[in-house]
Order: structure tokens, then sequence, then C-alpha cells
């Protein structure tokens, strides 16, 4: 499959992140068509700016972030956010043992192993969960998104609104962050989960 690699800048022009703009698009819930008509161009242009074959001018970067409630900054490539790296990444096991400051946190009953991003601009957040038992999430969260939680060991309350989902070992449960939520764990042995996250909220 041929992959179209991002132009250099043209002058007046700034490198932007066409992957990111796609992608708040979407979250937001608009088609090519409707974020056109906010910006004031074509659906072809807009299609070309998302896919890096076009770069916008400071002006329409500007339009487009307003459009899409975001700053400017937010859409622009930051330094070592180059998608030709890092392509692939290997986890061993010992890289999620608990040791020096991580188990000060473990004593709180709640705690998580960051994964990614790794202090790049990224759009997926993953993380591993783990709850002692009887530990829970204090409060509601919620924020734009979606997130997917993966359940390795025992069994994982996710309240949702006013609902509660136990969900144990092997079960998924995939809901939009949007919606109030917390988690919890009123069994007697560990949680662990694999939580998925995006856009990034923490």
């Amino acid at each position: 499959m041929d992959v179209q690699k991002t132009r250099a800048a043209q002058p007046g022009q700034i490198t932007h992140h066409g992957r990111k703009i796609k992608y708040v698009r979407l979250l937001k819930g608009y088609t090519l068509k409707q974020l056109a008509e906010l910006v004031g161009c074509s659906e072809s242009m807009v299609s070309k700016v998302e896919n890096s074959r076009l770069s916008p001018s400071l002006a329409m970067l500007n339009r487009i972030a307003v459009a899409l409630d975001v700053g400017v900054p937010d859409l622009l490539l930051q330094e070592g956010d180059d998608l030709t790296d890092g392509k692939v990444t290997v986890f061993p096991a010992n890289r999620f043992e608990i040791s020096g400051t991580d188990k000060d946190e473990a004593r709180a009953g709640v705690w998580f192993d960051r994964i990614l991003p790794f202090g790049r601009e990224g759009l997926l957040q993953v993380q591993m969960l783990h709850l002692e038992p009887g530990a829970e999430q204090p409060r509601f969260l919620h924020h734009e998104g979606e997130e997917l939680i993966f359940v390795l060991d025992g069994v994982l309350d996710v309240i949702v609104e006013d609902q509660t989902y136990r969900v144990g070992r092997g079960d998924m449960i995939y809901f939009s962050s949007m919606l109030d939520h917390r988690y919890g764990n009123t069994g007697d042995s560990m949680a662990r989960a694999f939580w998925v996250n995006t856009p990034p909220t923490m």
C-alpha cells in the first residue's frame, strides 16, 4: 500500500498534522462537507489538508481550529512527532513491574502504568489499570473521546451514569467518555485492566 508523504511546507505555509485535524473532525461529528462549510473552503481542500497533501496557510489553519473549537497549536506538528519513526514498539513483561515511586502510588490502592504516549503528540492513550480490593475512583469523570477496557485479572466495576457493569477477566467494555463514569473493585482480589482511551486525557 502506498503511503502519502507529508509535503514540505512552502513559504507562507506551516507544518501541520493532517491526521490530528481529521481525528478532531470525527470526534466533533463533522463530515468533510460540514467542516468545509464552516471553514469557507471546498470539501476537496479539507480532504487534501487532512491527508497532508496540502499545507494550509496560517489563516486557514486558524479557521479550521475555530471551527473545531481547538487551539492552533493542537493542530501543529510537534517536535519529535515524526510519523515515520517509532512505528513498532515491543513492551517486555518486566516493563510493568512495580518499583521505586510506583510503590508509593500503589499504596493508594489505584494506580496506572502509563504505556502510551511517550511524551509525543499522539491520539491514543494506553494504560494498565490496577485496583486493590475495595479501591475505587472517588468521583465521576467525563470528557471528550471514547475508551475500551479489557480486564486481565479480577473483576472491575465500571459505573457509567447510574448503571454498574461488572467486567470480569477476559471481558471488555466500551463507552463514550462523554458519559459520567468511574470505576471500583468490590471483589476480594486485585483487578488489572488494559485501558485504551482516545484522545489522551491525563
